[in-house]
Order: C-alpha cells, then structure tokens, then sequence
C-alpha cells in the first residue's frame, strides 16, 4: 500500500473531468434524488455507498413498495460479471439493502467491484439500473412489460482530489479536517504553487513545513524550533514540477525521536514557509490542520 501512495499519487492531483460516455447515454442522471453516492467526492480506492430512490423514477415505477430483495445490475465503468451474475440470478455481491421504504443502497469499494483503475470510475461514472433477482423476460418495465427494473441510471463521480485546492493531503480530510488513516501508513501533503495567489509567494523553488504536534496527552511538540526549519533537509517538500510540491512521511516513523515515549499524535498542525524567514511574506497564508480520525 504504501509503494502504491508513493507511485500513483500524480493520479489525484490531476483534474479529472467525467462524462456520461456512449455507454449510459440514454441512462437518467442521478441528480441527488433519484440516486446519489456517499461520500459526494469519494476516494474510490476506499468504501463507496450508491443510493437509489425507486420512487423518484420517472419513468418506472415497478418496484415502488418493493419488498426485495433488490440487486444492482451496472456495466460501467466496467461490467463485473462476477459480482452482478446473470439477468436471470443475479449474484449476492450485486444484492442491495433496503435503507427506509423505496430507498435502498449498496456499498462497495468501486475499483475492486469493478476491477478498474481509480481515473476509469471518475471519467466514467456509475451506469446502472436496480432490479429484482430474476429481472425478467425482456421488455419495458410496465407491468405488462415483462421486465422488473429501474430506468438506466448515471451518477457522476467528482475526484475529491480534483478541487482547485491550494494545499490539500493524501489520504484527504473528511469532516473538516480529519483524516481517515493509520499512522504506520503514507501521509503526503500537497502544495500547488501554480494557483498561490500571495505575490510574494509566487514562483518559488524551495518550501519547508514548519510542523507542529498535539499529543495524546495535549501537549504541543515541533518537529523543529521555527528558527530552524530552513536547516532541517526532512522538512523541505520536494518540488515536482510545474508548481506542485510535496511533503510525505509516515507519522509513527518520521515522529520517533518528536514525541515523548508513550505519547501518539492525536493532530497536526502545518504552516508551508520559505528561508530564509521573512515574516508574513515568506509564509503561505494559513495553517492546515489534520486530525487522526482512526488507526
């Protein structure tokens, strides 16, 4: 995992554009009402749930009351044959719960139940409709149609690593600004320089973090003293190109001679500079704080 973060972590900082594709042309767009995903950014590599409405489809309503059980039949961003079984006898992993009345939903993380790369389901989208087990004969989906399904259905899947942040991290933040990760695993933060709008801090060639640890005893711990940053080589990000910088480190190692024996890091508190110091001119506006949300 931590060979992956390191190899693949220019995917997420692309911007990602996504379409509808010939595939789901014709599909219903999901529009927050009739279908819609949790979270609204994912990171695809983790778990992603998709929500339906069956009532709110508007040119369906055979599985409105539907008792179930209900399954997902999807062919893009790929079709996994494996996991949605045939029209006929669709397969367990295809199999969605009932979350209250007509809505129901299905988790799953999105590379490994289509066996895609992360960019196929952001350009791509979820194609789908919800059906029973048997879906039926062929026809619409009129009660004299022979079929028991949903309309086609599109979501969009928006990158959450393709907003326009000036600083950002991988793993990304969930409720504000804690992270979902463990601390024996890859954390890398983010610098795009190419969209700093500070003009003293346009163009630079060289960024440090100066950070700042709480502890899970809620004492504050520097990796360095702020009058020294510029001299510790750890703490310099690495320039990689066309204005993106990057800091990572794995945070039990790199804070093992930090904190006290005993002590974890429970937050971390980053402010991005350039050196020699120079007060505000020399600074990127703002602290970015992350939260240890699990392990």
């Amino acid at each position: 995992m931590k060979k992956l973060l390191y190899t693949t972590f220019f995917l997420f900082i692309a911007q990602v554009h996504y379409a509808q594709g010939d595939l789901c042309a014709t599909a219903e767009p999901g529009n927050g009402t009739l279908a819609w995903i949790i979270p609204a950014t994912p990171d695809v590599e983790d778990s992603v749930y998709i929500y339906v409405d069956v009532s709110q489809d508007p040119n369906c309503d055979i599985l409105v009351g539907s008792m179930g059980p209900l399954y997902l039949w999807t062919w893009s961003p790929a079709q996994p044959d494996s996991k949605i079984g045939t029209w006929n006898n669709s397969g367990d992993d295809a199999r969605l719960e009932q979350v209250d009345g007509n809505i129901w939903r299905i988790g799953m993380i999105p590379t490994e139940f289509y066996d895609v790369d992360p960019e196929d389901v952001y350009e791509k989208g979820f194609c789908f409709l919800v059906k029973k087990e048997d879906g039926g004969t062929g026809g619409d989906c009129s009660a004299a149609g022979g079929d028991f399904k949903t309309t086609d259905i599109h979501l969009d899947v928006p990158s959450p690593f393709a907003l326009e942040r000036k600083v950002y991290s991988f793993p990304d933040v969930a409720n504000d600004d804690t992270l979902y990760t463990r601390l024996d695993d890859v954390f890398t933060l983010f610098y795009d320089n190419s969209i700093e709008e500070k003009p003293t801090m346009q163009n630079v060639e060289e960024v440090f973090a100066y950070i700042r640890i709480t502890g899970d005893n809620g004492q504050t711990y520097n990796v360095s003293p702020l009058s020294q940053v510029g001299n510790n080589p750890d703490l310099e990000l690495t320039n990689e190109g066309d204005g993106i910088f990057s800091f990572r480190m794995i945070p039990e190692e790199f804070l093992v001679d930090v904190l006290p024996a005993g002590v974890r890091p429970a937050r971390f508190r980053f402010q991005l500079i350039t050196w020699p110091l120079c007060g505000t001119d020399c600074a990127v506006d703002g602290d970015f704080f992350y939260t240890i949300g699990c392990e």
